[in-house]
């Protein structure tokens, strides 16, 4: 475990392997151990970072700072920060319209993206989210979400309702790494924070990616209540992947539920011939470690 310091806040990450830099960037409510399994196979041939985005695991809970330009401007100053050059965003939600968003702004910094359930407007008002978000604008739930610390029953049907069929087989709603933090005091201002947000990420639904757009996989849970499989599927005639990948069994905790096939389909796409070999930053003499 690592930290890295943002706007006078703490940010956990972990750091493993070496090679080509990809980051890892979970979904709300979520913490870094999501991605355990992907950083077990994209360790191998790459430096793989998992971040406890801001609110989140372990990373400290500022009283602001959950805006998608929050998250945007702390994945710009962690990049800069350990000087990462072409690197890959893999996503999940929250992690993916971060991913995006970034992208937009400094598409010559990225070189592929894997996009899991993004986030937009249109997918959050196609699933259950658009249930919370309206109630959250109608009513003063920051006190509460402040103060509240979630029983363990509860947990377990969020959780549970996160997945599709796959994962309630495998009584994931159990899982420790998924039900981490959800019983901390205060843990939900973050969500509260998101959901305020959502119509900020609408402008991922205006965007249409250029030839020139760095690489994109999708991927898909078929059974994602959270967020709209269906809007989701509309998002890519704008997005134009160049890769597509639905889950027909898994809902929005896919890299869970079915790590084989998640691992797959990423090394299939960063493998593909569309994605460019890795160019790391050149060394100029200044940068050299000095010697006596």
């Amino acid at each position: 475990m690592a930290t890295f310091a943002h706007q006078g806040r703490t940010v956990v990450y972990d750091r493993f392997g070496s090679g080509p830099p990809i980051i890892l960037l979970h979904n709300a409510g979520t913490q870094r151990h999501i991605w355990d399994d992907q950083v077990a196979a994209l360790r191998r041939e790459h430096e793989v970072f998992a971040l406890d985005l801001p609110g989140y695991g372990e990373s400290e809970r500022p009283a602001a700072g959950y805006r998608l330009a929050d998250y945007e401007r702390m994945l710009a100053a962690f990049i800069e920060e350990h000087r990462l050059d072409d690197v890959v965003l893999i996503g999940n939600c929250l992690g993916s319209a971060t991913s995006l968003s970034y992208t937009i702004t400094h598409p010559d910094r990225v070189r592929a993206l894997v996009l899991i359930n993004p986030l937009t407007w249109n997918t959050v008002r196609g699933g259950e989210s658009a249930r919370l978000a309206w109630a959250d604008a109608k009513l003063p739930l920051a006190p509460l979400a402040r103060r509240l610390a979630l029983p363990g029953a509860m947990v377990s049907l969020i959780i549970a309702n996160q997945l599709g069929q796959r994962g309630r087989r495998m009584k994931l709603q159990n899982s420790p790494r998924l039900r981490a933090h959800w019983g901390d005091r205060g843990r939900l201002l973050s969500l509260d924070r998101l959901v305020q947000d959502f119509p900020t990420y609408a402008t991922l639904d205006a965007f249409t990616a250029g030839p020139e757009f760095p690489p994109i996989c999708t991927l898909w849970g078929k059974q994602n209540h959270i967020l709209s499989a269906a809007a989701g599927a509309r998002l890519d005639e704008t997005l134009h992947p160049h890769t597509r990948v639905v889950l027909n069994d898994c809902g929005h905790l896919p890299m869970v539920e079915d790590p084989a096939a998640v691992n797959a389909a990423i090394t299939a796409f960063l493998a593909a011939p569309q994605v460019r070999p890795f160019r790391p930053r050149p060394i100029v003499p200044d940068q050299l470690p000095h010697t006596s």
